[in-house]
């Protein structure tokens, strides 16, 4: 009896093991392999410093997107080299992808949960949809910055065997009023929230963004003199051939936008 069970344990243990997902994030190693070679004559080393995986909604469960930053060198000059793509979810195959890369600074440093997929139906033209790609600074950024950004989404269009981006947008900012952004005594600040929504067609036949700004003003005065009522902004982004950009509005909000992308301005 001991026999058998020591060879079946042994039979065991020779069975290749099956893809773990990686806790929290949706993926599996064989998608990490997947992504690690999609240049299979330079497989991209370097541990996950983040990752994310979803099913692709109009693919009906026959393809899953996936992000992952590799960590290369030491701080303070690491850097992470990311790959977005689109897979074919029996057999990995890549079916559209980008690679990026990122360098260590004061404000850019990729940790948990710094890169998530927004599966969002962002419908930007008749048969095209965009997949989004929120990126979160994980650094401790400055001690008393004069205005801040975070949240940077960028929305990428399938294009041959590549993904395009078109549109780019912190979706969280700050600035300050008086004094600095929270350290500061009697300081005074505003902040912004963003949400994007599908408008209608635009000349381009690609459909507008319809971007909705609530501004916020806050404070750490003892006796705050100002409203706190929150405002509102309606912003248009329309698609010129190359990406999307703003038509004119009332709100004046610098935006540093985008860490994984150079967008058109």
């Amino acid at each position: 009896m001991k026999v058998i069970v020591a060879l079946l344990l042994s039979l065991l243990a020779s069975l290749p093991a099956p893809a773990q997902p990686r806790e929290a994030s949706g993926c599996s190693t064989d998608i990490e392999a997947a992504l690690r070679e999609l240049n299979p004559k330079q497989p991209t080393p370097g541990n996950v410093a983040d990752a994310n995986c979803k099913p692709w909604p109009p693919s009906g469960g026959k393809v899953i997107a996936a992000v992952m930053a590799f960590e290369q060198g030491e701080a303070p000059e690491r850097r992470w080299v990311g790959v977005l793509a689109l897979l074919d979810t029996k057999t990995l195959k890549p079916l559209n992808s980008r690679r990026f890369e990122l360098a260590e600074d004061a404000t850019t440093r990729v940790g948990e949960h710094s890169l998530r997929l927004d599966t969002a139906n962002y419908a930007v033209a008749p048969g095209v949809r965009a997949l989004g790609l929120r990126y979160s600074d994980s650094g401790p950024g400055p001690s008393a910055a004069d205005e801040s950004h975070s949240d940077e989404l960028t929305l990428f269009v399938p294009e041959g065997r590549g993904l395009r981006p078109v549109f780019g947008m912190s979706m969280e900012r700050a600035r300050a009023v008086e004094g600095c952004l929270g350290s500061c005594p009697n300081a005074v600040w505003d902040t912004a929230s963003f949400t994007v929504a599908i408008g209608p067609p635009g000349p381009k036949g690609w459909n507008d963004l319809r971007v909705t700004a609530t501004v916020t003003r806050d404070g750490n005065v003892q006796t705050p003199n100002f409203d706190t009522t929150p405002r509102r902004y309606h912003l248009v982004y329309r698609y010129d051939g190359t990406g999307y950009r703003q038509e004119a509005s009332q709100l004046d909000w610098t935006d540093f936008c985008c860490t994984i992308a150079s967008m058109p301005r």
